[in-house]
């Protein structure tokens, strides 16, 4: 079940990058008005703004709420519309930067071909102007940022990223102001997984980047997608073994995809009660085996919070991921 907008927008803020380093490497297809130390200089800027403008989402965005709808995909493009209205114009302000009139301004882009209602658009560019934005209409309609004009140079290279690389259905590029993807290739994972647990307690921070490391230092296959719902996969051959995961309605967690626990029940034993009720109803989907009426997500293994708790297990944890690779390796 997808959150209210204003719990959207303070998600969102947990996604921008904790820091941006003072250069950074530049594919040349992003380089032309722009010069590299502009781009560095306005992509800061441009997560300063961004952090601004989810605070007044989060503050001010609760009439454009969509009614509540029950979703295990949560993206931008479906569920909130004025977040993706909001997205269509800053990436048209990026990439065109002066336009004739507000149809212009507004007009369908990659990101969304639906039309914006004319009524709509007034309060998009008045959201916007409440963040510190001006149109000016004489002779057509120029838009600056005079607080600080750099974070024009940051938002024009975002949102050419964005169009070059994202797509209809992934907005993260601009919306995380994710930097890195100006190099254009490939990312190593440990730097963005730091990012994204920066938020969680030093010792749990330190748990995750440990398990990710070993499993790396060990050869194991690592698939990640970075965006609205973010995971990164662990695979010990072909099967998957574990997730870390990083969602709107469940926040930090891992996920065991533990399909052995039979054998070896004295681990099973000193888990928490909910994970030995999860795992006495059996690994895959409940409606298929006849225990729920719907679905239960049970085919997505077994859900493990990082939260404040999440250190008085980590020990039995790390002792379950170890006797399922064993017995996957045999």
């Amino acid at each position: 079940m997808h959150k209210p907008i204003a719990e959207m927008a303070a998600y969102l803020q947990t996604l921008l990058p904790p820091a941006i380093p003072p250069t950074f490497d530049i594919d040349p297809m992003f380089l032309g008005e722009l010069t590299a130390a502009e781009i560095q200089c306005g992509v800061p800027a441009f997560r300063v703004f961004l952090h601004q403008l989810y605070d007044r989402l989060a503050a001010e965005a609760t009439p454009f709420d969509k009614p509540v709808r029950t979703s295990h995909n949560v993206n931008i493009n479906s569920s909130y519309p004025f977040i993706l209205q909001l997205t269509v114009m800053l990436i048209n302000i990026g990439i065109y930067s002066k336009f004739n009139s507000i149809d212009a301004l507004t007009a369908p882009n990659k990101m969304s071909l639906q039309k914006i209602p004319d009524k709509r658009k007034r309060e998009c560019v008045q959201f916007l102007t409440n963040c510190g934005f001006c149109f000016s209409e004489a002779g057509g309609i120029t838009i600056t940022y005079p607080s600080n004009p750099a974070m024009l140079a940051g938002l024009k290279v975002m949102a050419a990223a964005q169009h070059a690389l994202g797509t209809k259905y992934i907005a993260e590029i601009l919306l995380r102001c994710d930097w890195r993807a100006l190099a254009n290739k490939k990312t190593d994972a440990q730097p963005v997984l730091m990012d994204l647990i920066h938020s969680l307690p030093a010792d749990i921070r330190h748990f995750v980047l440990n398990l990710h490391t070993d499993y790396m230092r060990h050869g194991y296959k690592c698939d990640t997608y970075i965006g609205i719902n973010t995971r990164y996969e662990y695979f010990c051959r072909s099967k998957e073994l574990w997730r870390f995961n990083l969602t709107p309605d469940n926040g930090h967690f891992i996920t065991i995809k533990a399909q052995n626990t039979d054998k070896y029940p004295e681990i099973v034993a000193q888990l928490p009660a909910r994970l030995q009720a999860d795992i006495a109803k059996g690994y895959g989907c409940g409606k298929k085996m006849g225990i729920t009426d719907g679905c239960d997500s049970g085919c997505r293994g077994y859900r493990v919070p990082l939260d404040g708790s999440f250190m008085k297990i980590s020990g039995v944890l790390k002792a379950w991921l170890e006797k399922e690779v064993a017995i996957m390796r045999k």
